[in-house]
């Protein structure tokens, strides 16, 4: 097993992962960077979210970047419903 590091920027912050996290490999760790991003992104508001994956000695495995846009008519038509 290997350790991984996932850093998260968003918003123009990085937050860098101290502790890391052991997993089988790099197929595990990218799954693991798509679930980091994907639940940021649902619950942040931010629309661009990267998440990028480092061993040990910090070199760059991977980068998952997730950019979700809305078009501006859609968004003006969400704020005008009930709840959104």
């Amino acid at each position: 097993m290997a350790r991984y590091f996932f850093e998260l920027s968003h918003s123009g912050d990085v937050y860098h992962d101290a502790r890391g996290k052991e997993l089988l490999g790099l197929k595990e760790a990218k799954e693991r960077a798509f679930e980091i991003a994907r639940r940021m992104l649902l619950n942040a508001k931010t629309s661009d979210i990267v998440c990028t994956v480092r061993d040990i000695t910090g070199r760059q495995l991977l980068q998952i970047r997730v950019q979700c846009t809305v078009p501006a008519e859609i968004e003006s038509m969400n704020r005008l419903q009930p709840g959104g």
